[in-house]
């Protein structure tokens, strides 16, 4: 992946998805603080984004094993529908050193997962052993993951 088309002019970038929401709100924090940020997609109308950056075919099919084992771990078996929003995911995850993420925590075989498709990015970054940080709305407090304790900690 050839991301020099992108002309950084500092070390620190946000990796987003492009989404409705989160993504885009990040997006606007990191454009208001001269972060740049790449939004990946594949190929669709939908994602508008002037930050684009389109992933081909053949990239997709090195996302799809990180996928399918955090998708195992979380018990998520309706993965075809959601399988290339949650393999773009993937390249968020990749390319980041730390991720940072906002949703809800969920109980699963009495063990703390993060909930939706957020949940799958952030299982593909503790799997990779990256730095995640958690909003949790319900609890309105910042969580990280402890890799020692296996947990998310305050």
């Amino acid at each position: 992946m050839n991301l020099k088309k992108f002309n950084f002019k500092n070390n620190i970038r946000c990796h987003s998805g492009g989404a409705e929401g989160a993504d885009t709100y990040f997006e606007k924090i990191s454009t208001h603080y001269n972060i740049q940020t790449i939004a990946y997609s594949y190929q669709t109308a939908y994602h508008t984004s002037a930050i684009k950056y389109e992933l081909s075919d053949k990239v997709y099919l090195e996302s799809v094993a990180h996928v399918n084992t955090a998708t195992e771990t979380l018990k998520k078996y309706r993965l075809n529908p959601y399988l290339k929003l949650y393999a773009r995911c993937w390249f968020q995850v990749k390319n980041a050193a730390q991720i940072f993420a906002i949703s809800t925590f969920i109980q699963i075989e009495n063990k703390q997962f993060v909930k939706g498709g957020t949940g799958v990015t952030i299982q593909m970054a503790i799997e990779n052993h990256k730095e995640v940080f958690i909003f949790e709305q319900e609890l309105n407090q910042w969580f990280y993951w402890d890799y020692s304790g296996k947990e998310f900690s305050l």
